[in-house]
């Protein structure tokens, strides 16, 4: 229960962002947006997975194997098309375009899983207008990588982008997979758009987040990255008195 109503909350308050938003010609959410973009007609920009489809089922079918992810199984589930909407995401995309602001779905899915991506958002009954470009995958252009900055970018030459939704801090920043110290330090000067012009929603599945935990310039296998991660883990060893027990 607590998941899904943290979900409504956020949509709730993304549909309150964006009625401010669309009164106000010089509110725009992105850091790529610097100028000329007044006259641009208004957008939202939200990723997709654990944003607004939920994939939960497959997450949990890699936890019951144990292991890292695996893409031929992510493969697999992407192209059965069986993630559904999470709570408020098909409600808050269907008011934004209503009130005539485009819905920009920016997503690390590859390039080869569009087609299946638009017919799966489509059956759920997600805004899809027909002859607009609405969906940016990692991979359409050679220069579009994990990293999103470069994708909201062209976004931003097109329309004016009222908020930015997404699960990860690379749904706003670029440079993000980095230490979690540094993570720390590029998101300080922007924490005031959290809640207003950037929406963020929870995912402890995965995320740059985890691997920032383990930042390594080589491959880790599963007992590194379990011994990084509980380094990383903050304790209260100091604050327990010698010798106390349960």
């Amino acid at each position: 229960m607590e998941h899904d109503a943290a979900y409504e909350q956020a949509y709730r308050q993304a549909r309150a962002m964006l009625d401010r938003a669309r009164k106000d010609k010089t509110w725009t959410a992105a850091i790529e947006q610097v100028r000329d973009y007044q006259r641009l007609p208004p957008a939202v920009v939200l990723d997709i997975d654990e944003t607004i489809l939920d994939n939960s089922p497959v997450e949990a079918a890699v936890a019951r194997r144990g292991g890292a992810f695996d893409p031929a199984l992510w493969d697999t589930w992407v192209r059965q098309e069986r993630a559904t909407p999470l709570p408020g995401a098909l409600a808050f995309t269907r008011y934004a375009a209503s009130q005539h602001v485009a819905v920009i779905y920016l997503t690390n899915r590859n390039a080869s899983e569009k087609d299946v991506t638009r017919r799966t958002l489509a059956r759920l009954g997600f805004p899809l207008p027909e002859g607009d470009e609405t969906i940016y995958c990692r991979g359409d252009r050679p220069e579009w990588d994990n990293e999103k900055s470069t994708r909201r970018a062209a976004v931003a030459r097109l329309y004016r982008i009222l908020l930015l939704i997404g699960d990860d801090l690379g749904d706003f920043l670029p440079g993000v997979r980095t230490t979690p110290e540094q993570r720390r330090r590029l998101a300080a000067p922007y924490l005031n758009r959290f809640g207003e012009r950037w929406i963020l929603l929870p995912n402890p599945m995965y995320g740059t987040w985890e691997n920032a935990l383990y930042v390594s310039d080589t491959p880790l296998n599963d007992a590194e990255q379990l011994r990084r991660k509980r380094e990383q883990l903050r304790s209260m060893d100091d604050a327990i008195p010698a010798g106390s027990a349960r």
